[in-house]
């Protein structure tokens, strides 16, 4: 099971509550830990994933993820065999792929991805099953960039070049302190 990216709740936890009354797996959430997910070339499988085979010519992606890679970013598909896929219009800020004969292996595999405080050009990444056995990735950037778009076995990487413009995190709701 992937988890979500919890950071902007865990900073809106810790600063909503005093400290003392936050236990770590309480801020977190149901985990905490390690990064139990997908490491291209690092740890290929996820747990629960290493059983996943194609059925028939249907491919599952068992994966949709980030990395910090250079200072645009990194967004990767993982499928269980090298995916055939289009790159398909979309909004001027985002790029959009279809992968054919493909479907999530599990509804847990399309969870959106919430990037945006990372200072990289890749805001979010968002993964949905479309009829017909088609699988749509849906990058939304901060500006438009250019990528490198490349397969590497079982797996899609696109490198985005880094943005032109600063980067500003999401802004953070600060809580009133309170009056005596």
């Amino acid at each position: 099971m992937r988890p979500p990216i919890l950071f902007a709740a865990l900073v809106a936890a810790c600063l909503a509550a005093p400290a003392q009354a936050q236990e770590p797996a309480e801020i977190a959430g149901k985990r905490s830990g390690p990064y139990l997910g997908v490491q291209p070339g690092m740890k290929d499988l996820a747990p629960g994933k290493s059983a996943v085979k194609s059925k028939g010519a249907i491919r599952f992606v068992t994966w949709v993820g980030f990395q910090m890679a250079g200072q645009g970013g990194r967004v990767f598909i993982q499928s269980t065999e090298p995916p055939e896929y289009t790159i398909v219009p979309g909004e001027p800020d985002e790029v959009v792929l279809e992968l054919q004969n493909s479907r999530l292996h599990s509804s847990n595999d399309g969870r959106p991805l919430d990037t945006g405080w990372f200072p990289t050009a890749v805001r979010s990444v968002d993964a949905q099953r479309l009829k017909g056995n088609k699988v749509r990735v849906r990058i939304a950037l901060r500006e438009i960039v250019g990528y490198d778009l490349r397969q590497e076995g079982n797996y899609l990487f696109l490198d985005f070049r880094p943005p032109t413009t600063p980067i500003q995190p999401p802004a953070l709701e600060t809580p009133e302190a309170p009056t005596r």
